[in-house]
């Protein structure tokens, strides 16, 4: 997953799978903001069940 820092711009490329929850935080190597990462629920597969036929 790309993660981008919101101060300063630097891109993260983050391993999902070596998550251990749901959220992960780590600071910024470049400005030392805290950046905060949820997984992705499933990807395009799992989409709202609104498309889902009643």
């Amino acid at each position: 997953m790309l993660v981008i820092c919101e101060e300063c711009s630097k891109k993260y490329n983050i391993d999902e799978s070596k998550m251990k929850g749901e959220r992960a935080r780590f600071t910024c190597q470049e400005c030392g903001h805290i950046i905060v990462v949820e997984k992705q629920a499933g990807g395009p597969a799992a989409a709202p069940d609104a498309a889902a036929p009643q």
